[in-house]
């Protein structure tokens, strides 16, 4: 408790956003990059979206995963933090 008020323990809203912020930056991409890839391949898909994702306050749907990974060009398993990846799970 702060100032009398109760603190809230804010949980993530994805799993991908750092890597995916990571992948972004090993490309040398802003946000604006990333998104303009997006939309070069049809999908409408804004900064603000990404920087949502990036910092983890916005969820992301199971279908755009796919979509994230073809534009950063990587399997769809180096989306999710090491160990952690929903296909490595269903393998155990």
């Amino acid at each position: 408790m702060i100032n009398g008020k109760t603190q809230r323990t804010r949980i993530p809203a994805n799993l991908v956003g750092p890597q995916i912020r990571r992948l972004r930056v090993e490309r040398g991409w802003s946000q604006a990059k990333l998104a303009m890839q997006f939309q070069l391949r049809g999908l409408d898909i804004g900064r603000e979206f990404i920087a949502q994702i990036e910092a983890q306050t916005h969820c992301v749907k199971d279908r755009d995963l796919h979509h994230f990974a073809r534009v950063l060009e990587v399997e769809l398993s180096d989306l999710f933090p090491p160990g952690e990846s929903p296909l490595l799970m269903a393998r155990s």
